[in-house]
């Protein structure tokens, strides 16, 4: 837990764009990390990074020309995945072309590069509008995420959409066989690390942190994430992680976002105006006709005398 909690700080550190201090990161182990930002201009931006954990690496004594040659092995790991997705959304594309959404224009892949800031390894896949978002994903839902109206009322209404954490979908390898996303991740980072001197310590001390990182601008969005913050541009982020160890079919995520009725508050408010009227109406009324019975009296008992 404390692991987790160590890469949230981290995480949150560098949405402000400052980099991680190393006091911030010597604990922290190996993450892979899924993810997915909704701008307020539609702009959709899918990403997955690898760490590279360099500290430990120069804690090992390693030389700067093996480390170098470490990263580009990751780098062609993780060209491997980018090229799945291509793959998979060129496949899309043809089955029901659509020129607003081509390639390189309703979506765009960036190039898969190490970022020394983050010390990691990953590429960013860049839809330009929802609509090209939707485009791409409409036949790629699991079966198990679900959509579903909680306590509704008068006031407002609750939506709630539940799946399965991202690395624990599935990848069929035929033949009735099947890998967890997680552990197909995980294999590309050891396999990354073949031919290398470090390779079997590496190997069995691997067991990375799962991350899925998702954000929005919109900020009423409520969920069951393990860690919640606000970055510089004012998005949300909701963050999930399990260890690769835990990693099982169950892990479930819950997003949810109410609608505010706003017709049924402005009715209320008129309802309670205009009762609280009548009712104070009745007081002034009330303290009126007193007041006049009590001048009568008053004026009786001087005309007796």
């Amino acid at each position: 837990m404390r692991k987790i909690f160590l890469i949230m700080i981290m995480i949150f550190s560098l949405s402000f764009f400052t980099g991680c201090s190393s006091s911030q990161t010597d604990d922290v182990d190996d993450y892979i990390m899924l993810s997915l930002d909704i701008s307020s201009n539609g702009q959709v931006v899918q990403s997955i990074d690898f760490s590279l954990n360099g500290d430990r690496l120069n804690e090992m004594g390693i030389e700067e020309t093996e480390k170098n040659q470490f990263i580009l092995n990751l780098q062609e790991q993780v060209k491997q995945i980018r090229n799945e997705f291509l793959m998979n959304f060129t496949l899309v594309y043809i089955a029901n072309p659509n020129e607003e959404y081509s390639l390189n224009k309703g979506l765009l892949f960036t190039n898969v590069t190490y970022n020394s800031n983050t010390d990691s390894v990953g590429f960013d896949m860049i839809f330009t509008s929802i609509g090209a978002w939707n485009y791409y994903h409409n036949t790629t839902g699991s079966s198990q995420d679900s959509s579903q109206n909680g306590n509704d009322n008068i006031f407002y209404s609750e939506n709630i959409s539940q799946g399965s954490f991202p690395f624990s979908a599935k990848i069929n390898l035929g033949e009735g066989q099947s890998i967890y996303v997680g552990e197909r991740y995980r294999q590309r980072y050891l396999q990354a690390l073949s031919g290398l001197s470090f390779e079997n310590e590496m190997t069995q001390n691997y067991n990375p942190t799962l991350i899925y990182n998702y954000s929005t601008y919109y900020s009423r969005l409520h969920s069951d994430a393990d860690f919640k913050y606000t970055d510089s541009l004012g998005h949300s982020h909701h963050v999930w992680a399990v260890e690769s160890q835990d990693l099982t079919a169950d892990n479930k995520i819950k997003i949810s976002s109410y609608n505010i009725h706003s017709g049924s508050w402005y009715l209320s408010a008129l309802i309670f105006t205009t009762i609280l009227g009548i009712i104070l109406y009745v007081i002034l009324d009330y303290k009126k006709i007193k007041e006049s019975f009590k001048n009568r009296k008053t004026k009786k008992k001087i005309k007796d005398k």
